[in-house]
């Protein structure tokens, strides 16, 4: 289970709510077993926030019990799984500066930080439109921390009033729509309870007979004997119409307005109450309720078991060059999709699944379901697969001068399709696998030699011959986690003028440009980077190759919109397809160059 440090938002002038919520996380996470949460509260915050002194006071309750961390010092020199941040916005800075301790979990982040964050989780909704990227990996209202009381039949009329605007209210819309809902004759004084929230520094002046109640430890417990709740876009607006209340929003901005109207609630004003507002919603309380409760989450959810499901060992960083300057492509509730601003890779960050599928029945049953035959059973064209590569390796790699056979290393050979075509030509043909299974064929009925085992093992590693005249990589450079290290172990085991050939599937051919969301949603989990061949030859460069050609493969004229909708539309597809490079794979040919300036 993993380790999570919350940060939540603790600038004065954005509420408690945020806080609120990271400390009732905390506890929950606290009681999932094999898990641990601590709250980062500093003693020496930075200015216009709040400290972990007036936290305490504030809501001692709440806090008790919890670890807190107390510095940023404390909380670099801790060990995290995850940081969750619920900071309302968070800067591209400072998002990066808590993911080089973790992977960053965002909840409701209204920043830049949407673009680089490791995981978002929308539980209020976000104004205006949302890009495909920016869309969170999980999106539910029933994240709220939903209270257990609620009402068994909706309000028919409004006898009993609560008006909540959060711990700090520093607009004073509290005070405000007391007076204003008992001067307008809406209600009387004694069916009005005004609660005071633990940050409000200060008081105004609220009409005789209002109840007033200072800062109630769990609100949420008590709104089901409400029939009526007033309050500010937020949680209690949420936690009241799931309890059953109807519910009037007096929001703080027209940004707070915004959210309200796309989340369904009722607003009688912005900045300060709406007479007119007020009115007519108050005039038909059946109406009233039964939009409250459309604007309720369908279902309660644990956020808490949600995170703590998560698979830990993301890097936060381009597995390419190390960069943590990125922006999101894509969001899935089990990964996220980046482009690396420096080097141009688009890699993803895996949070659920995981492990080697490379197994014996990879190249069986699976194969089967994908291909409609087995790997053995394909062998055939896999070996016509493997002449055509050959023809363009022999064309770059003339045969040696001294009567020595080229010795390639197929790293991903399976069953040895590749190996046996080479070894026919006349290659040393040597095979590297995960699959003992797969190793083992090709030693005992190729006869070929062929080991198992992982390539970003540096024991692996030291085991292969160097001086290769070719390092192949046949549907397996994709599926390295640190593809850096990976390249430059290529960069090693190849001889200067040697070639590093590898398929990949395509970033750029036309299933990723019609349906981006689409093409990365069906990427297989297990495949770490997604290659474009516009890019290749800068990230090779890197490592000291020099690209000498791509060839385009993998063109589908069904995958083009439209291209079977009428008679030679297909054939036009096709061609369009390899004129302008938008097959679905492609094929990287680059020689080792001598003096590249490789990155070491």
């Amino acid at each position: 289970m993993p380790r999570f440090l919350l940060v939540p938002s603790l600038a004065r002038g954005n509420g408690s709510g945020h806080l609120v919520r990271c400390l009732s996380l905390a506890r929950e996470l606290d009681r999932i077993p094999g898990c641990s949460s601590a709250v980062f509260l500093p003693e020496d915050p930075d200015s216009g926030s709040r400290g972990a002194r007036e936290i305490e006071e504030a809501f001692p309750d709440r806090v008790r019990g919890l670890r807190l961390v107390r510095s940023r010092t404390e909380a670099e020199a801790g060990t995290w799984d995850f940081v969750v941040l619920d900071r309302r916005r968070t800067s591209l800075r400072e998002e990066a500066g808590w993911r080089a301790r973790a992977p960053t979990v965002a909840l409701d982040e209204g920043g830049s930080a949407v673009a680089s964050a490791s995981f978002l989780v929308d539980i209020l909704p976000r104004a205006g439109r949302i890009p495909a990227a920016g869309r969170p990996n999980l999106d539910s209202r029933g994240f709220l921390h939903l209270p257990a009381a609620r009402r068994s039949s909706p309000p028919g009329k409004f006898e009993r009033v609560l008006l909540a605007f959060g711990g700090e209210d520093p607009r004073g819309l509290g005070p405000a729509a007391a007076r204003a809902l008992t001067e307008w004759g809406f209600f009387e004084p004694r069916a009005l309870t005004l609660v005071t929230g633990a940050l409000r520094e200060e008081t105004a002046e609220i009409p005789e007979g209002i109840r007033r109640s200072g800062p109630v430890p769990d609100l949420a417990e008590t709104l089901a004997s409400y029939d009526l709740v007033v309050t500010q876009f937020g949680l209690t607006a949420f936690e009241a119409a799931w309890a059953g209340c109807a519910v009037i929003l007096v929001n703080p901005s027209r940004y707070h307005a915004a959210l309200a109207r796309k989340a369904g609630f009722p607003t009688a004003g912005i900045g300060r109450p709406d007479r007119r507002a007020f009115g007519r919603l108050l005039a038909d309380p059946s109406a009233l309720a039964a939009v409250s409760a459309a604007a309720a989450p369908a279902a309660s959810e644990s956020l808490a078991e949600r995170l703590a499901s998560l698979r830990p060992g993301a890097s936060g960083a381009c597995p390419v060059c190390g960069s943590t300057d990125r922006s999101a492509r894509a969001r899935y509730p089990r990964k996220t999709y980046f482009r690396c601003a420096s080097c141009g890779m688009v890699y993803r960050e895996l949070f659920e699944g995981g492990g080697n599928p490379y197994v014996e029945s990879y190249f069986f049953e699976e194969y089967r379901k994908q291909y409609g035959r087995t790997y053995l059973e394909d062998f055939p064209a896999l070996r016509a697969f493997a002449a055509s590569r050959l023809d363009i390796l022999e064309r770059l790699l003339p045969a040696p001068r001294d009567g020595r056979r080229p010795v390639v290393l197929d790293v991903g050979c399976a069953y040895g399709a590749f190996l046996a075509e080479a070894s026919r030509r006349g290659w040393d043909a040597r095979g590297l696998d995960v699959a003992e299974s797969a190793a083992a064929y090709v030693r005992e009925t190729l006869g070929l030699p062929a080991s198992s085992g992982d390539f970003l093992d540096p024991a692996v590693r030291a085991s292969l011959p160097g001086g290769l005249d070719c390092l192949s990589l046949w549907y397996v450079i994709e599926h390295f986690e640190t593809l850096g290290e990976a390249l430059r172990a290529a960069s090693d085991l190849v001889r200067p003028g040697g070639i590093l050939a590898f398929s990949t599937p395509s970033g750029g051919g036309i299933s990723a440009r019609s349906d981006p969301g689409g093409f990365f949603d069906r990427s297989p989990d297990d495949h770490a980077t997604v290659w474009e061949p516009r890019r290749t030859a800068g990230i090779l460069r890197r490592f000291g190759f020099r690209v000498e050609r791509i060839r385009v493969t993998g063109h589908h004229p069904e995958r083009f919109p439209g291209a079977l909708g009428e008679p030679g539309a297909a054939r036009i597809a096709g061609s369009a397809s390899r004129i302008l490079g938008l097959g679905d794979t492609f094929e990287c040919y680059a020689r080792r160059v001598r003096g590249s300036g490789r990155e070491d």
